[in-house]
């Protein structure tokens, strides 16, 4: 009995010396500057400073990452700059010791667009309406009401589109014509989702989801009645949309696109593009949106792109003419 005692206790101080010797872990939920989650797929990464080791993570609905397994050392850790919202974020000169979990909550800043006084209408709207506070409000039906008017932040794109061979030909040929056949410089559909950094209103009932916007077109149809795709859709500039709930998500799926509209970072896309949108309300002033493009005929694996809508309660979408006065051709300075 005397020497089981003292094998048991050489055992258990061997594992806690092996776990002490194991790996590190740096984990953390990545935020808003109104304290919102940023929501699926950003970038987080971990840099060895004397390897030079980087060991990455992409966060969850939730805003959680877990960078693991680390080796005993300093860390600089970093998030990528996500597209027009949030500044590249760095926090130098983490240690992390061996068989210890790190803790480093994220909160991000925003892309800074000017300064108050400058006609910078994002800027203006954002501290606006940063105080907007409460419970998230839901419809007679119990589901969350996304009802009102929005500011969209943008698009924010964790990594570069995984892209097929003839995509950097177009976008290419894009490039050197200084965007001359962009849609919307004709008044034609500027998106395929409502993703620009314009104000949005939302009218929700229970059959219907309705996005009116300050430019073409004026609207979005997403029909919440249960009905089906059509089975041969007549390709159009902005598809056919049906939503569908899961818990407290909306899960917008659209299909039936013509091949003429750009994407984000002015991308093409075939006919054979399908989009899901997911919509959350966490609260009263603040809407994720988590974006999926998926086209086999362009992309090599789907592309993830993210959002953060804030309410913005005392603004009202205007009337939008495109043509008058419209100049854009001859200033591109395009072939």
């Amino acid at each position: 009995m005397k020497w089981r005692g003292i094998a048991v206790s050489l055992f258990l101080c061997a594992s806690t010396a092996f776990a002490q010797s194991g790996p590190g872990t740096i984990t953390g939920t990545l935020t808003d500057p109104d304290g919102g989650v940023v929501g699926a797929g950003a970038a987080v990464e971990a840099k060895n400073t004397v390897t030079g080791a980087i060991t990455s993570a992409t966060s969850l609905d939730t805003g959680d990452f877990t960078l693991s397994p680390l080796p005993a050392g300093t860390y600089d850790l970093t998030v990528p700059k996500l597209g027009v919202r949030f500044l590249r974020y760095v926090q130098p000169g983490i240690v992390v010791q061996a068989g210890q979990v790190f803790r480093a909550d994220i909160r991000l800043e925003w892309v800074n667009l000017g300064v108050l006084g400058d006609d910078n209408a994002y800027l203006v709207l954002r501290k606006k309406y940063a105080g907007v506070t409460g419970p998230a409000p839901r419809t007679p039906e119990g589901k969350p009401d996304f009802s009102g008017v929005w500011h969209s932040s943008g698009i924010g794109n964790p990594e570069p589109a995984a892209t097929l061979p003839w995509v950097a030909d177009v976008m290419k040929e894009r490039k050197e014509n200084a965007l001359r056949d962009l849609p919307s410089a004709y008044c034609l559909p500027y998106e395929v989702f409502p993703g620009f950094p314009f104000l949005y209103r939302v009218v929700q009932t229970a059959s219907v989801l309705v996005h009116l916007h300050e430019h073409a077109p004026n609207y979005r149809l997403v029909f919440l009645d249960d009905r089906a795709h059509p089975s041969d859709p007549d390709p159009t500039w902005m598809g056919h949309s049906i939503g569908k709930w899961e818990g407290d998500t909306l899960v917008i799926d659209t299909i039936g696109f013509n091949d003429k509209t750009w994407l984000p970072e002015n991308l093409p896309h075939t006919e054979r593009l399908h989009v899901i949108e997911r919509y959350r309300r966490p609260d009263l002033g603040h809407l994720n949106i988590d974006v999926t493009l998926e086209d086999p005929g362009t992309f090599t694996k789907p592309w993830q792109l993210h959002m953060a809508w804030q309410l913005a309660p005392g603004e009202e979408i205007l009337e939008y003419i495109c043509a008058e006065n419209n100049k854009y051709q001859e200033n591109t300075g395009g072939k």
